[in-house]
């Protein structure tokens, strides 16, 4: 088990102060880009109301989570399960990273490290299966960036270190882990990861139009 008592002096740098010195930066950088956001006009409806803008909204934030309301999705579940799972695992990638350094004593029991460590092997997982896909299939190939690649990978690349990290049993592991998502705090303001700043006002826009037009909620035809 790690001394973190005598950790090097670089890796109590970067655990204790880069690595919250970067999420100062990411938090900067977003509330730079939702001021952008709320200082944009919002679009206007020149047409009369066929449905209500309310439940239009609220359909909209809530399709996420009903696969069987996109037809993608109802012929592929599993990808909606991946998709699902992954974005979870980096949600607890992230939380691990912000409580380990001060809440790691009671992150050593072995069904914690188990659970940290199926969480992080599956994501990685799944992270390789959608870079294969990405980079296997015409389609989806055709809409990738550089970019898509990049994080893809560093983001399996972390995972990967999170299972090895996990146990606390090596500095070098320890450094890994928390190097990429330092690392990853910086760049993603700058990468098409920052999607998820600009979802809820995609969603409500989203919403309120197709609810104006009457298409959200979708209508459910008898025997169709």
């Amino acid at each position: 088990m790690l001394d973190w008592n005598n950790l090097a002096p670089h890796t109590n740098i970067l655990l204790h102060q880069l690595h919250y010195a970067s999420l100062a930066f990411m938090i900067i950088a977003y509330a730079i880009k939702i001021k952008q956001m709320l200082n944009k006009m919002m679009p206007k409806e020149g047409t009369p109301a066929k449905g209500d803008h309310g439940q239009g909204i609220n359909y909209a934030f809530w399709q996420l989570a009903m696969p069987w309301e996109m037809e993608s999705q109802r012929k592929h579940w599993y990808r909606w399960l991946e998709f699902a799972f992954f974005h979870v695992a980096m949600a607890a990638g992230i939380g691990v990273a912000f409580t380990m350094p001060w809440g790691h004593s009671y992150m050593t029991h072995p069904y914690v490290i188990y659970a940290m460590q199926g969480i992080f092997a599956l994501a990685a997982v799944i992270g390789v299966s959608r870079f294969l896909r990405r980079v296997g299939d015409p389609a989806v190939r055709a809409i990738s960036s550089p970019d898509d690649y990049f994080c893809i990978l560093l983001l399996t690349a972390w995972m990967g270190t999170g299972v090895m990290m996990a146990p606390q049993t090596s500095e070098a592991w320890l450094l890994a882990y928390f190097g990429i998502a330092t690392f990853f705090l910086f760049y993603v303001p700058f990468s098409k990861i920052s999607h998820y700043v600009f979802w809820p006002f995609m969603r409500y826009y989203m919403g309120k139009h197709f609810g104006h037009r009457g298409v959200y909620p979708k209508k459910r035809v008898a025997n169709a």
